[in-house]
């Protein structure tokens, strides 16, 4: 019963995301869309800013992290070569603040440690979702950014069912207790059948193969986005990132797969551009 109701909840959750992705394409189109992706990051970064520094005592390094992960973010939206070498700039005054505020404990080990979380925090948080965005700036901006969102969730709704129905083998139990093999591969069978009712409806001019090729990659690469962020949470001995989305818990644990699979498909979709010219 628990079990039933856990997916219940996560099904409900997924769909008010996805009545609300819908009322901004019908509404507000890429405008909307990107809003929303900038309030996922804003959110996103806070939900991080625990994970990572839950344990730091110092307001001054949580506030420059917080900032300069959205203002890296901006600028990688923007452009990549402009996110580059902001993303750098952040690095260095991450790196700068971190060692004026704590070069006096004298402990070498945790500032290595602090510089490492930040590096990680603004690749993860900075770059990653940029992607996302910049997908909606390229021609058919909103069919790819739902085909991503389609691939992803997907994925993930069915590697669950999969993984309540027959899951037995465990693919990381390290990092990840409940996920198995059987879950993973249904995760990649509802991906490629989200690919294939996009490809009809959106893109049925282009050859269905790469949409399954985009679609497979984008799944097996959001899983490991999936792994990623339980193997942070795992370290930092928390359960989920947020509470702020009922069943999945926080805007990161929703997205986790949409980070990584985001910057696939951006490449899927230059490649069939260049090739097409």
């Amino acid at each position: 019963m628990t079990t039933w109701k856990s997916f219940l909840t996560r099904a409900v959750s997924a769909l008010v995301a996805l009545a609300i992705i819908i009322g901004l394409y019908v509404g507000w189109a890429v405008d909307g869309l990107k809003i929303t992706v900038g309030f996922a990051v804003v959110v996103g970064a806070w939900e991080l800013l625990g994970i990572l520094f839950q344990r730091e005592n110092s307001v001054l390094i949580k506030s420059a992290f917080f900032v300069l992960s959205l203002v890296v973010f901006a600028a990688s939206a923007a452009s990549l070569s402009a996110g580059s070498l902001v993303y750098c700039l952040a690095l260095i005054a991450m790196v700068t603040i971190v060692l004026l505020s704590s070069h006096k404990k004298g402990d070498l080990n945790y500032m290595a440690g602090v510089h490492a979380r930040a590096a990680l925090g603004l690749f993860y948080i900075g770059l990653l979702p940029s992607f996302a965005y910049r997908i909606l700036d390229q021609a058919y901006g909103i069919s790819w950014f739902v085909f991503l969102l389609a691939a992803v969730f997907a994925g993930d709704t069915m590697a669950y069912v999969f993984g309540v129905l027959i899951g037995k083998h465990k693919v990381m139990p390290s990092v990840s207790p409940k996920k198995t093999w059987q879950g993973s591969i249904g995760g990649i069978i509802g991906s490629l059948l989200a690919g294939i009712v996009c490809w009809h409806f959106m893109f049925a001019e282009q050859p269905l193969v790469i949409f399954l090729i985009l679609s497979a990659l984008a799944g097996f690469v959001g899983q490991f986005g999936d792994f990623f962020e339980s193997l942070l949470k795992r370290v930092a001995e928390v359960k989920d990132s947020g509470k702020i989305m009922p069943g999945h818990g926080g805007v990161l644990d929703r997205i986790d797969g949409v980070l990584f699979a985001s910057p696939v498909i951006l490449t899927g979709i230059l490649i069939l551009s260049h090739l097409s010219s």
